[in-house]
């Protein structure tokens, strides 16, 4: 008996250990038991709950549902990213650079082989991404070959526009510029399957007489047929940096004329800016930053090159202007020193760990 007894007695001890144990970290919520999540980022800081206001007020409600301690771990890999393989001379492999803006294992062999001197050998060094979205999807076709984009989180989009328009019906819900078409309206068609239909409202801009090979059941489109220049300066020079194709038209507006002839510079925020317009993004690039213009909330660009003279501050600016690289892609099937960059905006206020970026 006294064998029985012992051992009860020290089920009955391990018992009471086991469920104090557990109880702690359990919490009765109407009949079920909840874990709550201890994540590193949050253990040592009483008081710290791994909520979502910090994701959600960083970036303007599009990321409502990161936990505190997801979010906290993406603002330090963006904090701990550095933007160039040579950060003291970020002209390393460029074939514009000189002999003191490279280092001399570099410089001597520029004339050999490209990967030394090349635009794809300077992208392969610098700015890669420093951020990631969950969800990002390749937009567009079956989201293989040239043309599709990708887009962080399409389907935080979706949940956005119906809030907009449930709070005012007149609202056009999301809007997506499209800047550069070529015909091909794929891009529209995936963003559309993937948020639904009559959700945004698409603006596709080309100088081409494309309009009518606009899809009959691409909801809400609208095809305007001019080109962007920067605000205040004059046309681009044909067949110099932006060429141009037999029938284009030769008429130039820049983002904030065109946000203007549009009535859109009432709303807050165009939710995706989608440009390939074969190097103007050199001359327009700090338009899409200016004030008076709604927030590009995503902006998904073709790079064409790296003008010496631009390419520093084009990146730079962007990202001290709040957007995060979230995705970079080159085109390795027709010109590897044409690369795709996704970007999305956050607050600053989420890269206050980082030093601001000199321009060089």
């Amino acid at each position: 008996m006294r064998l029985v007894e012992a051992l009860l007695l020290i089920l009955t001890i391990l018992y009471v250990l086991t469920f104090g144990l557990l109880s702690k970290n359990m919490n009765h919520f109407n009949g079920h038991i909840t874990i709550q999540s201890q994540s590193p980022a949050s253990l040592g800081k009483p008081g710290e709950t791994d909520s979502f206001e910090s994701a959600n007020r960083q970036s303007f409600g599009f990321f409502y549902d990161i936990p505190e301690s997801n979010w906290k771990r993406l603002q330090q890999i963006f904090n701990e990213h550095v933007n160039h393989l040579h950060p003291e001379k970020p002209f390393v492999y460029h074939p514009q650079s000189q002999e003191h803006q490279s280092i001399p294992q570099v410089y001597v062999n520029r004339r050999g082989h490209s990967g030394w001197n090349s635009y794809a050998a300077w992208y392969q060094s610098n700015y890669e991404p420093n951020f990631s979205c969950q969800f990002e999807r390749r937009i567009g076709g079956t989201g293989n070959g040239d043309g599709p984009k990708w887009v962080c989180d399409p389907h935080r989009i979706r949940k956005l526009a119906k809030e907009r328009r449930a709070k005012d019906p007149s609202h056009p819900g999301c809007v997506v510029y499209s800047v550069g078409s070529n015909g091909d309206f794929s891009f529209e068609l995936g963003m559309q399957k993937e948020i639904g239909e009559g959700i945004c409202e698409f603006h596709i801009f080309d100088m081409g007489d494309y309009e009518h090979a606009k899809p009959t059941e691409l909801m809400n489109a609208y095809y305007h047929r001019w080109g962007f220049k920067k605000h205040g300066g004059s046309a681009p020079i044909p067949m110099n940096s932006h060429p141009r194709k037999p029938g284009d038209v030769d008429k130039f507006l820049s983002l904030q004329d065109t946000i203007k002839e549009l009535g859109h510079d009432k709303i807050d925020v165009i939710d995706v800016f989608k440009i390939d317009c074969e190097k103007c993004e050199w001359d327009t690039y700090q338009d899409w930053l200016s004030d008076d213009v709604p927030m590009l909330h995503q902006i998904l660009v073709e790079v064409h090159g790296a003008p010496i003279d631009k390419a520093l501050d084009f990146f730079d600016s962007i990202e001290n202007a709040g957007y995060l690289r979230f995705h970079k892609e080159p085109n390795i099937q027709w010109d590897t020193s044409c690369i795709e960059y996704a970007f999305v905006k956050v607050h600053k206020s989420f890269m206050e760990g980082k030093q601001v970026n000199q321009i060089q």
